[in-house]
This record gives structure tokens, C-alpha cells and sequence, in this order.
């Protein structure tokens, strides 16, 4: 059995507090005129996705693309931070409760993610509940996995070092993706990684009642899970960490916030792939609220986690050549 390799922030005596810029990020998400419905508010989140860069300009190549699928497309965007030789590659689908976030809202994300990791990053653009249901979302995201594969070579990417990650409700899409195609015996992810993610989806956990997190309420949490639930989510597998077929999952990093509701079911999460004999990294960002990925352009102390979870990141990669 592999032991869990885990690495904390510091743990305060005194209840914890956001980091240094979260209280500015938090502030320019609520400065904004109020949606009157669900197709508005996802407008707004990529109108305003400029905003949270802060002038940060990571120094990737952007361009996007779209995946054939029949009676459709799956639009991605790729983020190509250059290099030589094959490069790794991350297929990464966004976070936003499966109804809302896009390519556009989580385009400083992704970009950061691939300049600190050197990886090619493919954001995918998923179908969102409700809409569709659960199952075509986690469709376009393994199918999207499939179609970087399949084009390694056009990417320059190796096909070996191909992995997945996702935040939030993309966090639950990843792990079922290298879940799938494990299963399916073709090629599977190399290693994932997870930030923050939805992986109890039990509206009851007292933590979601007790949460600190100025943006992610014990309503919004119960929210996001009764849309979940009624557009077929669980239906085929549990929650992630109820499942019991966790072994052979591929080398995983989880990344926690310290003042996520979610966070308690990451650690649970990591503690249970590591009992199932999966090479796993805990990290537990400390003053992080739900959602830190965003807040790069605005505080430090986020990109200070980027970069520590970027560093595990490639150690776990890096040990793909081994």
C-alpha cells in the first residue's frame, strides 16, 4: 500500500482567515449587476473574466478549437506554454456547480496553470446542467481526453504524460473520466488533479452548514447538489468518495482551501485513494476560499498555491519517465 504523501499550511490556534487579496477577489465577485436568470448570469461570468487577470499575463499561446462528436462540437481552448520535445498535457475541465464557468471564465486559470507546469492545457467546454444532464457533460469531457490523444502528435504533446484536472464540480468530472477510461482499457490518464472538488455531494455533511467561505454558502453547496441529483447525477456510481473501485486511479495531487465547506471531503477523498493503494499528494492551502484558482490575478497568496500545487505537479510527472 503507497502512503499518503500529504503537505499542510500552517495550522492557527484562532479561527483561520482569508489570505492576503481573497477579501479583493471576493469584492469583484459581487461587483456586479444582479442576473435575472442563469442564461445572464453565465454572460456575465464571461464578460467580467477579465477582470480577475489584474493585468497578469501568463506567457502562453491561446487558440481554440472545436471536438467532432455527432449532432455537435466540443469547443476547447489550448493553452501552450512552447518548449521542446513532446510536452505533457493536462485536459482540464472547469469548475461552476456544472451549470455555469466556460473556456472564457477560467482562461487565467488555465493559462497560469500551464505556464508554472509546462504542460499544454485543453479547457474544455463541456455541455452544462441543466440543459443537458450529467451524463452528457461527463461525455464531452472523456471524449475530450480521448481527442488529445488522438492528436499528440499535431500537439506535440506525448500521449504518455496525458492527465487530467478540473476544479469544483470539474474536479468530480476528472476523477470520473480516469475512472471511465480505465475501465474502458484503452488509454487512460497518466495522473490527475484535483482542486477543491465536489466529492461527497451529500446536502446533510454538517461541514456545508458550518462553512466560512464568503463565496461558497451552505445554500449554494445544497443548490448545486439538488441540481446534480436531477439531472442523473449518482445514478450509475456514487459519490467519489463512496466509491469503492478507487484502485488503479492513476497518481493523484488534491488540492483542499482551508476555509472551503468542501474541503473536509478532499482530505477524506485523498485518504481513501491512498487506502486503495493510489500514489496521492494532499495540499491544504491555507486562508484559501473556494474557487482560489481565479483569484490569481488579484492576490499573491493564490498564485503563491498555484505554484506550490504546479511543483507537485511536476514531481508526479516527472516520475511518469521513471
Amino acid at each position: 500500500m503507497r502512503r499518503l504523501a500529504k503537505t499542510e499550511g500552517l495550522v492557527a490556534e484562532h479561527p483561520p482567515v482569508p489570505a492576503d487579496g481573497i477579501a479583493d477577489y471576493v469584492a469583484l465577485c459581487r461587483d456586479q449587476s444582479p442576473a435575472p436568470d442563469l442564461e445572464t448570469l453565465r454572460l456575465y461570468g464571461d464578460l467580467s473574466a477579465g477582470r480577475f487577470a489584474q493585468g497578469l499575463s501568463p506567457r502562453v499561446t491561446r487558440f481554440d478549437s472545436y471536438i467532432p462528436a455527432v449532432g455537435r462540437e466540443i469547443p476547447v481552448r489550448v493553452f501552450d506554454p512552447g518548449g521542446e520535445g513532446a510536452r505533457p498535457a493536462i485536459c482540464y475541465f472547469h469548475g461552476g456547480g456544472f451549470a455555469m464557468g466556460s473556456v472564457a471564465s477560467f482562461d487565467i486559470a488555465c493559462a497560469a496553470l500551464a505556464e508554472a507546469t509546462g504542460a499544454v492545457v485543453v479547457s474544455v467546454h463541456y455541455r452544462r446542467l441543466p440543459e443537458a444532464d450529467y451524463a452528457a457533460a461527463q461525455d464531452d469531457c472523456d471524449k475530450a481526453f480521448a481527442w488529445i490523444v488522438r492528436q499528440a502528435e499535431a500537439l506535440r504533446i506525448d500521449p504518455r504524460r496525458v492527465g487530467v484536472a478540473g476544479d469544483s464540480a470539474g474536479a468530480l468530472l476528472a476523477l470520473a473520466c480516469a475512472a471511465n477510461l480505465r475501465d474502458a482499457g484503452g488509454v487512460a490518464p497518466g495522473f490527475q488533479l484535483l482542486f477543491y472538488g465536489t466529492f461527497a455531494m451529500d446536502p446533510d455533511r454538517p461541514a456545508y452548514a458550518q462553512s466560512r467561505d464568503p463565496m461558497l454558502t451552505a445554500d449554494r453547496v445544497r443548490n448545486y447538489i439538488a441540481l446534480f441529483r436531477s439531472r442523473g447525477g449518482l445514478f450509475r456510481q456514487p459519490a467519489p468518495v463512496d466509491r469503492a473501485d478507487l484502485a488503479g486511479l492513476p497518481p493523484t495531487l488534491v488540492v483542499a482551501a482551508q476555509l472551503d465547506p468542501l474541503r473536509e471531503e478532499g482530505e477524506e477523498l485523498a485518504a481513501r485513494l491512498t487506502s486503495a493503494g493510489v500514489a496521492t499528494t494532499l495540499q491544504v492551502a491555507p486562508g484559501m476560499i473556494h474557487g482560489f484558482l481565479r483569484a490569481i490575478g488579484v492576490s499573491a497568496a493564490a498564485r503563491a498555491e498555484l505554484t506550490r500545487a504546479a511543483d507537485a505537479a511536476r514531481t508526479i510527472i516527472e516520475g511518469l519517465d521513471a
